[in-house]
């Protein structure tokens, strides 16, 4: 998610570049020998306006990042849809690497995010550990040592005269180190210590349990911000989001 925004603030970088520079902009040129660095010094500076969010290119607000019908899983006992979700401490972001190709129209960006706190809704309807469960609650999660690769590939094709690029797809691979979940509400509060046994029995199992639903997350993740990303890169020539 916030990989691939970053990515497409890559290209945002020079958008404006031929025109009059907001404020909060800092340039890099491309034949900038440094060029990798000088994008993540400019992100940095960035920072402050991602997390209200820049509207006019498309780029959402970081705090919290709301993304709704995240997820749904089913397996031989269980089905869970999660929605409505708001993730915060994207923010927070560190960029561990960040390559840009130009010739062959390829980024890579390592981020590392030390925490998120997620609010969801969530719908289940099933059984675990043997006991009948069906109902919608709110569902909070506190994930640590976040760390993720994007990779996105674009390619050239013109338009009225220009070359433009687009991206076809994006590769998108996220790590978790731990942390936690919590069901509210699953019983109506009638049941609070039944409700406490599968909260803690969720979270024991909780690695099996995020490594089962991380490839969901990351393809509906991935769609969304490809989507964000072609915005920019379709309404500007190559020559304008790169300029010489």
């Amino acid at each position: 998610m916030l990989l691939s925004l970053l990515v497409t603030l890559v290209g945002f970088y020079f958008v404006c570049s031929e025109n009059t520079l907001p404020s909060f902009l800092h340039v890099c040129k491309r034949d900038d020998q440094h060029l990798s660095e000088c994008v993540i010094k400019s992100i940095e500076y960035l920072r402050p306006y991602l997390i209200k969010g820049i509207p006019e290119y498309n780029i959402p607000s970081l705090e919290p990042l709301i993304m709704e019908n995240f997820f749904s899983d089913e397996t031989q006992t269980l089905k869970i849809v999660v929605n409505n979700v708001s993730a915060y401490g994207c923010s927070n972001f560190t960029i561990s690497n960040l390559s840009i190709n130009l010739l062959n129209h390829e980024v890579i960006i390592d981020v590392e995010i030390p925490q998120l706190m997620i609010e969801a809704q969530y719908t289940l309807d099933g059984k675990i550990l043997l006991v009948p469960v069906k109902g919608t609650g709110n569902l909070e999660a506190n994930i640590t040592d976040i760390g993720a690769r994007a990779k996105l590939k674009g390619e050239p094709y013109e338009k009225d005269g220009d070359i433009y690029v687009r991206h076809r797809e994006i590769k998108l691979k996220a790590r978790v180190g731990g942390g936690s979940v919590r069901l509210k509400n699953l019983f109506n509060d009638k049941d609070k210590v039944l409700l406490t046994i599968i909260n803690d029995a969720i979270n024991r199992n909780l690695q099996p349990f995020l490594d089962q639903l991380m490839p969901i997350i990351e393809n509906a993740l991935g769609r969304v911000f490809l989507n964000a990303g072609n915005g920019i890169m379709e309404s500007f020539s190559f020559n304008q989001l790169f300029p010489k």
